[in-house]
């Protein structure tokens, strides 16, 4: 860890990810009484704050003249180094960062770059050791840049009613992760607006999330969100029982094959004792599955008539 005391006017403290907190007095009370808790996080070039904005603003508050740092030159030296910086270190403190906040950090430690002493042969995926730093998975990361890119595609088309549109999609996305509905995963919730930015549908469906229709009934009353995540929760569940039913198909389909092959093979060749003696086993084996298979499926169908 390279940790250094610098002069605070080195820290070059723009951009901040985040308003300074509402109990930075506090904070900075804290700092007097017990010192810095946690140095802050710069880049090596230009000293720039990766995180720590809250901390830097308490000790120019307190008029320090110089402040602790860990330098971070890439992406795995930051990375190793954010365990407790997506929240405050001081538990007294401590305010989580929302999604948006997370990402704009992703996004700054992604610009550090690989380490320079790592060879050609060496890979390492940046993106993904800095999602699991800022507290994303590599899924839904993926999904968030993919919708970061694509609003930077409108934002340099002439149309500023699709840049709108997308930025507006990403935020939703960057919500539905700190809050996702009812019924979703966080990154379920943010795979299916993903589908719906790329899909070209209505901003209007946006407004559906966070604003309920006028005279709805009580069933209807739930939160937008929750509503979203009841009809997404049934889109996935039949969408993955068209998935089973193919994949069974397909089984079947094999299985078929296989044995046609196997006949042909017999009509051709003459088994060894031990490999006829196997198959026997095998075969028998096999069938009485089929037969609690069918037996499954016969119970099914009376269900199915029944009801």
């Amino acid at each position: 860890m390279d940790i250094r005391r610098v002069p605070l006017k080195n820290i070059d403290a723009g951009s901040p990810l985040r308003p300074p907190p509402a109990h930075l007095s506090r904070l900075a009370e804290s700092i007097r009484a017990d010192g810095l808790a946690e140095p802050l996080l710069v880049t090596h070039e230009g000293m720039r704050i990766i995180s720590g904005y809250a901390r830097f603003s308490a000790c120019r508050l307190l008029e320090n003249p110089d402040v602790d740092v860990v330098v971070a030159r890439d992406v795995l030296e930051a990375s190793r180094h954010m365990g407790t910086h997506v929240t405050d270190p001081d538990p007294v403190f401590a305010t989580k960062m929302d999604a948006a906040t997370r990402f704009a950090l992703f996004l700054r430690i992604l610009d550090l770059g690989r380490p320079a002493d790592l060879s050609a042969e060496q890979r390492m995926d940046c993106a993904s050791v800095a999602a699991g730093a800022t507290g994303f998975s590599d899924r839904t990361i993926r999904c968030l840049r993919r919708a970061l890119r694509r609003t930077r595609e409108t934002g340099s088309n002439d149309s500023a009613s699709e840049s709108r549109d997308a930025k507006a999609y990403l935020e939703a996305m960057l919500h539905v992760c700190d809050n996702p509905p009812p019924g979703m995963t966080s990154h379920g919730a943010v795979q299916f607006l993903l589908g719906k930015m790329h899909s070209g549908a209505s901003p209007e469906f946006l407004k559906e999330i966070s604003a309920v229709p006028e005279g709805a009934e009580k069933e209807d009353s739930a939160p937008p969100a929750r509503r979203l995540g009841k009809q997404a929760a049934q889109n996935r569940k039949d969408a993955s029982i068209k998935r089973m039913e193919k994949n069974v198909r397909l089984g079947v389909e094999n299985i078929s094959g296989a044995l046609e092959g196997l006949e042909s093979l017999l009509w051709t060749y003459t088994l060894e004792p031990e490999t006829r003696e196997y198959l026997n086993l095998e075969f028998n084996r096999q069938v009485k599955k089929i037969q609690k298979i069918r037996q499954k499926i016969s119970r099914s169908n009376n269900e199915s008539i029944k009801a």
